[in-house]
């Protein structure tokens, strides 16, 4: 898997799972793909993967995990709106891309 499938694989998890929560066994999973990255681990790769180090230090409390998901959320949004989206030619303008990606879509 690259840091880019990587992306893809997280934002279409959080579009099925309840993302208005992160737990540990969910923690452990999204951890799991991380360590499938076959390159060396991009800018978010690398911070999403000292968050869950953290995370870990913290025994996976809940009101720390509660803080650090809008973080994760976000920064997964950029990478998409400003690495990723970028590198394809676009079908919608950049306005529509950021609805996408924020949930907003339909604003």
């Amino acid at each position: 898997m690259t840091n880019q499938q990587f992306c893809y694989w997280l934002q279409g998890y959080f579009e099925i799972a309840d993302e208005s929560v992160l737990t540990e066994n969910k923690l452990q999973l999204i951890d799991k793909a991380l360590k499938n990255i076959s390159e060396p681990l991009g800018v978010f790769t690398h911070w999403l993967f000292k968050v869950i180090r953290f995370l870990e230090t913290q025994e996976f409390k809940k009101n720390m995990i509660a803080l650090f998901l809008p973080e994760i959320q976000n920064r997964l949004n950029s990478i998409f709106f400003h690495v990723i989206d970028n590198s394809y030619e676009r079908m919608v303008d950049v306005e529509t891309a950021r609805k996408i990606h924020t949930g907003s879509k339909n604003d």
